[in-house]
């Protein structure tokens, strides 16, 4: 399920990417993390509950992935859902639109 898709959050205390990612959400996205790997994921759910924030979304082979930030000073950070849990795969650096899809 897509939180609230017709509302752009602003405000001072949110983090810049997840706000990106929020914005862009339900179209296809690609992440960069710090060590230079990207994702290209479609996320089905991104919420703040006031300055944090939680998205999740799936790759096209079927990768869950998880990202979350608590404000402007924490990083957004990515986590991979495997067959033992949640595995960190770092700190997202951009988040780009992927295609002309609307």
């Amino acid at each position: 399920m897509v939180t609230d898709l017709s509302r752009h959050v602003d405000g001072p205390d949110v983090n810049t990417l997840a706000k990106r990612i929020h914005n862009i959400t339900p179209r296809p996205m690609e992440l960069t993390f710090a060590d230079g790997t990207t994702v290209r994921v479609r996320m089905r759910s991104a919420e703040f509950f006031q300055e944090a924030f939680q998205a999740e979304g799936e790759t096209d082979d079927g990768t869950v992935y998880r990202f979350v930030s608590d404000g402007t000073d924490d990083p957004l950070v990515g986590a991979r859902e495997t067959a033992d849990g949640w595995q960190p795969v770092g700190e997202v650096d951009a988040v780009d639109r992927v295609g002309d899809e609307e």
